[in-house]
């Protein structure tokens, strides 16, 4: 009986039905799947894109800031001109009532 077993194990023809590793299809440890890169893939355009989006909405609200501050910037020198005038103004009278008393 033990010559039975020792034969039925020992043979190839039993066992070469039964594959393993890459003769059974497997891609070797460390190699990534096909599906697996895909959805890395996937994910990291998601975030690059997102990232994007972020990035432009940020860009546009600074051209926008940086815009109101050029308005701001122009009136705050017409206010400046025009308290300058109105500051020279007092001047301006007082000269011209000497001229008249004179």
């Amino acid at each position: 009986m033990n010559v039975y077993f020792i034969e039925v194990f020992l043979s190839k023809t039993m066992f070469s039905f039964i594959k393993v590793g890459v003769a059974a299809g497997k891609a070797p440890y460390g190699v990534a799947k096909k599906d697996d890169v895909n959805a890395n893939m996937n994910r990291m355009r998601d975030t690059v894109e997102s990232a994007c989006g972020v990035v432009n909405d940020t860009r546009n609200k600074l051209i926008e800031r940086g815009q109101k501050l050029g308005e701001v910037e122009i009136a705050s020198k017409q206010m400046s001109e025009r308290a300058e005038e109105f500051a020279s103004l007092p001047h301006k009278v007082m000269l011209k009532q000497k001229q008249k008393a004179e």
